[in-house]
């Protein structure tokens, strides 16, 4: 699906940027803020050095759900501010949060527009994440990249659930992947998708809005990297929508989560084959027999 920037471009939106500092600063700690935020709309969130950053549009930012929030948990300190990121001001953001490229050995560079070339790379990804979710910079993206990088991808039918900025997609038709299908429910992903795919001249890879039920046709390569909750409650879907001998990688959950999701992967006639962890995250390989 072709689209032109200039076209992309009008739709900007603008977003509240909420600073978490939480101390101490421990894994389960921002798994509990995330969850609350998340119950009030905040649909992104970064891990840094202090704690995590959460990302609201700013029209749905209410500065009264924050009162209180400070000294809601009795198990870690809170500190928050807030701030508003202009939609052309993404690029600087994550700049300043330490995105940097990720190398993987020889075979790809993942990195941002505004980054230096890497020439000695077999592969490039420029990849300009403004809002949505996937750099490579986050344990669970980094692991499926490296799993993608071993999967025999010629002519494999694909599709990429929770897109994000489209990066698995784009990664998978430069492994020369056949068709391709990139899903996110959330707009401003899609646009940073195929705003993304123009810079990385993969074109004919087919972006769609919305949930894993609009899918009506099977694949031989699936990835999912969202929230186990979402995962457990595709799994029935995703197991339907992979061909006989088809391989689904998941992430987006915690290593001690990833229990939960092999039982609901073999419950749907899946194979488990392995589990990797990255940073307290994990990703879980099924293939279908």
């Amino acid at each position: 699906m072709r689209e032109t920037k200039t076209n992309i471009m009008n739709n900007n939106l603008d977003y509240t940027e909420l600073i978490c500092e939480l101390n101490p600063n421990l894994q389960k700690h921002a798994e509990v803020l995330i969850a609350y935020l998340n119950d009030l709309g905040f649909e992104s969130f970064m891990e840094t050095e202090k704690g995590i950053n959460a990302y609201i549009p700013q029209s749905l930012f209410n500065k009264e759900d924050l009162h209180g929030l400070e000294s809601r948990f009795p198990d870690f300190k809170l500190k928050i501010s807030h701030l508003i990121i202009k939609d052309e001001k993404w690029n600087e953001s994550w700049t300043k949060h330490y995105f940097e490229p990720i190398i993987f050995g020889n075979e790809l560079v993942v990195r941002a527009s505004f980054h230096p070339e890497f020439p000695n790379a077999k592969k490039e990804i420029i990849i300009d994440p403004k809002t949505a979710f996937g750099t490579g910079y986050h344990g669970t993206t980094y692991m499926l990249i490296e799993e993608i990088l071993k999967l025999d991808m010629q002519g494999k039918s694909v599709l990429d659930m929770g897109t994000g900025t489209g990066i698995l997609a784009i990664l998978s038709k430069m492994q020369a992947s056949g068709r391709t299908v990139a899903v996110d429910n959330d707009p401003k992903a899609i646009i940073n998708t195929k705003e993304n795919i123009i810079i990385n001249n993969t074109p004919d890879i087919e972006v769609l809005e919305g949930e894993m039920s609009i899918i009506n046709e099977s694949f031989d390569i699936i990835y999912e990297n969202i929230w186990k909750n979402i995962v457990i409650n595709d799994m029935p879907k995703l197991a339907n929508s992979l061909n006989m001998g088809g391989v689904l990688l998941t992430s987006g959950f915690y290593y001690k989560e990833f229990k939960e999701v092999k039982k609901a992967g073999e419950k749907q006639g899946l194979n488990f084959i392995s589990v990797r962890e990255k940073d307290d995250w994990a990703m879980v390989k099924f293939v279908k027999r």
